[in-house]
């Protein structure tokens, strides 16, 4: 497995594995036609400006098996007031899951953050059904601060939770 920031070409890809997350992950959050019809562009838009223009604290890196992308990590360095970097984005393919790739690429993109603001903490929103990436994130530390929502790019309104890691000292990435 290799781990390194992603360039610009990565960006299909990236694409490809949100697309495909969001449509397993998603199906009850998500408009049906939204998954199918509107997202592969718009996520290709996204990924394709967000990689060509990046923010200057933002921080994305890609998981590679056999040179093939695998999952990815959007990061941004002390994007949140309350409780310091953002994690705005970790998917990893289906087949790859529970192999490590989702920690490996947390781990990177944390330590990353770390060295951009060393005192703060890290946060992201978890869809409040999707309690597999719950497990996950509470396995690396996380607790759950508190509800909130996500207003979709589909119109849908979303109920999430606010995972957050105090502290760097929080996160529990050894082992």
């Amino acid at each position: 497995m290799n781990i390194r920031e992603a360039a610009i070409g990565d960006a299909p890809k990236i694409a490809y594995i949100h697309t495909t997350s969001w449509r397993e992950t998603y199906l009850n959050a998500l408009t049906e036609q939204y998954l199918e019809d509107i997202v592969p562009r718009e996520r290709e838009d996204v990924w394709t400006d967000r990689l060509a223009n990046p923010k200057k604290n933002q921080y994305v890196v890609v998981a590679e098996s056999d040179s093939e992308i695998v999952g990815f990590a959007c990061f941004y360095a002390d994007e949140n007031p309350d409780w310091g970097s953002y994690l705005d984005n970790l998917h990893v393919l289906k087949e790859f899951q529970s192999k490590g790739v989702g920690k490996s690429l947390f781990v990177k993109g944390a330590n990353w953050c770390f060295q951009q603001e060393s005192v703060g903490g890290l946060c992201l929103l978890v869809n409040q059904d999707n309690t597999k990436a719950q497990a996950f994130y509470k396995r690396l530390g996380a607790y759950n601060a508190e509800a909130s929502i996500w207003n979709a790019p589909d119109g849908s309104v979303v109920p999430t939770y606010w995972f957050v890691w105090n502290n760097f000292s929080d996160l529990e990435i050894n082992g």
